[in-house]
């Protein structure tokens, strides 16, 4: 009888697995790596594979592959499956581990260390308290410590897990239009922004942590011109600049979330369901003043109307049947709609530069 493989814990996404991921095991043979859990089985030659680190001390990992059926990714599940890991993969993957690690900087390293001796010591006793008298206060204190690196990566590895169930568009019209719109919008910003074009027939667009903005198709056909869907983006880049979308996503995931992202931790089992619960968030009657009133301010930033976001979201708040899916996280009653004429008229544009881009054949593209 030989002897039994070595194998690692991992969680699994990927076409036609649970949007939380399917707890797996992986192990390597030869430079191939398998992936197998019940009647699932997936082989990958390890030149294929990409590797995402997280954390400070980079010892977080995501494993991402392409097949014919779609792109997979695996996350390290605990400290053993990393140990397993390192031990047992390929040259090609040392390869990558070590240029991963001589990113990551000593000042991060003292830093999360410095976080987790204060975990150590007040954490246990003032968690659950702070965060059941203070929710609000204390996600945004954790907020304020997680820098922007740590958050493009959390954005990153919500991206990661989303994509096997989107169906991203490439170099058409409606993309460049996107892009476009979206570069002059984001000129003057600290984060470096990246915009998605799915295929999907809701009425919907929507922000990730650390610069990612998906526009679904739905939203470009019901959009008129190209400055509605600038309100719409600036918007969504509001949500981003103030990170009401990475407030929101701690506050929902709880206090365990409240040490994971101050401690540059992607690797628990916690992060599994990100993209689900990006999916179900909404934001609150304040959160969405200030993503209009901000919004209004990058537009004129910008040189872009105003006019377009009102006009959009009045048309969205119209509509009787078949409430669109933008609503349900970014509710748009009579007293929001008010609010933001009143902004508007306040505080007028400026000189507007119209956007070089023809609606109606990005219409026709779609």
């Amino acid at each position: 009888m030989g002897i039994p493989t070595p194998e690692f814990k991992i969680l699994l996404y990927g076409p036609g697995l649970p949007p939380g991921g399917l707890r797996a095991r992986a192990r390597f043979e030869g430079d191939h790596l398998t992936a197998f859990a019940h009647d699932v089985m997936l082989t990958v030659p390890a030149q294929q594979i990409t590797l995402k680190a997280g954390g400070y001390d980079g010892r977080q990992w995501l494993i991402v592959w392409v097949a014919k059926e779609g792109t997979y990714s695996a996350m390290l599940q605990g400290e053993a499956a990393l140990e397993a890991f390192i031990e047992l993969a390929p040259t090609e993957i040392h390869r990558q581990l070590h240029r991963a690690q001589r990113r990551q900087t000593p000042a991060g390293r003292r830093f999360r260390l410095g976080l987790a001796l204060l975990a150590l010591l007040l954490l246990p006793l003032l968690a659950l308290w702070l965060f059941w008298s203070n929710a609000d206060r204390l996600s945004q204190w954790a907020v304020s410590h997680v820098s922007l690196e740590q958050e493009r990566q959390l954005g990153e590895l919500a991206y990661a897990q989303m994509l096997p169930s989107l169906k991203p568009l490439q170099h058409c019209q409606a993309t460049r239009a996107v892009e476009i719109i979206g570069k002059r919008l984001t000129a003057e910003s600290s984060y470096r922004y990246q915009f998605h074009v799915v295929e999907d027939p809701q009425i919907n667009a929507y922000a990730l942590p650390g610069g990612r903005i998906v526009v679904n198709t739905g939203l470009l056909r019901a959009a008129d011109d190209a400055g509605e869907v600038a309100g719409v983006l600036a918007h969504e880049i509001s949500h981003v600049e103030q990170r009401h979308t990475l407030r929101n996503l701690v506050h929902a995931l709880g206090w365990r979330a409240l040490l994971g992202v101050a401690l540059g931790n992607f690797s628990d089992g916690l992060w599994g369901g990100m993209a689900a619960r990006l999916g179900n968030l909404s934001y609150s009657r304040e959160l969405e003043s200030e993503a209009d009133r901000e919004g209004l301010k990058i537009l004129r930033r910008a040189g872009v109307t105003t006019a377009g976001m009102e006009t959009f979201f009045k048309k969205m708040a119209a509509r009787k049947d078949n409430v669109p899916a933008l609503l349900s996280s970014h509710p748009a009653g009579a007293e929001r709609l008010a609010a933001l004429r009143a902004a508007i008229a306040e505080q007028p544009g400026g000189r507007i530069r119209p956007f070089a881009i023809d609606w109606e054949e990005v219409e026709d593209d779609l």
